[in-house]
């Protein structure tokens, strides 16, 4: 999901449920390793479970609240 950043450009976050011991350098190296650099998340937020709407898709507004 983009956000805005200080200059006003969308940059890629990724929000993650996490399992197993990993953190977001990690993440972050794993994704650098496998696309190009300006697809990779800038930040990494970790949840416990992805919320969804009354339709079952992922609620990208209330992700979007987290930040």
């Amino acid at each position: 999901m983009p956000i805005e950043d200080e200059a006003g450009l969308l940059r890629p976050v990724a929000f993650v449920v996490k399992s197993g011991d990993v953190d977001e350098a990690q993440l972050q190296d794993w994704v650098l390793a496998r696309l190009e650099a300006y697809k990779h998340p800038r930040r990494v937020v970790f949840v416990e479970s992805m919320p969804q709407t009354h339709l079952g898709k992922v609620d990208r507004g209330r992700l979007r609240s987290l930040l």
